[in-house]
């Protein structure tokens, strides 16, 4: 699998960018240089990777907040607030 692939994946399984370095081969420094710089094909892999966990997690949250449980309630009305904060 390619490098830009394995970046994907590790980061959507919520490694840090240390792990992922030692698990692909790859300076630390260097690539936490090319994650916060934004426009690297390293960049976008990785922010890919963890948005699309996130976007799991959020629908898992969803789905328990209508069955009723009251954390998942709690969650989503937070994330209810932050996005209407941020339009």
């Amino acid at each position: 699998m390619d490098e830009i692939k394995l970046i994907e994946e590790y980061a959507g399984l919520f490694m840090t960018i240390e792990e992922i370095a030692v698990l692909i081969d790859a300076e630390p420094a260097e690539l936490r240089r090319d994650i916060r710089g934004g426009k690297s094909e390293r960049s976008r892999a990785y922010n890919k990777g963890k948005m699309n966990s996130i976007i799991e997690v959020r629908r898992q949250t969803v789905a328990f907040a209508k069955k009723g449980s009251p954390a998942a309630e709690e969650l989503v009305q937070q994330y209810i607030i932050k996005q209407a904060k941020n339009e």
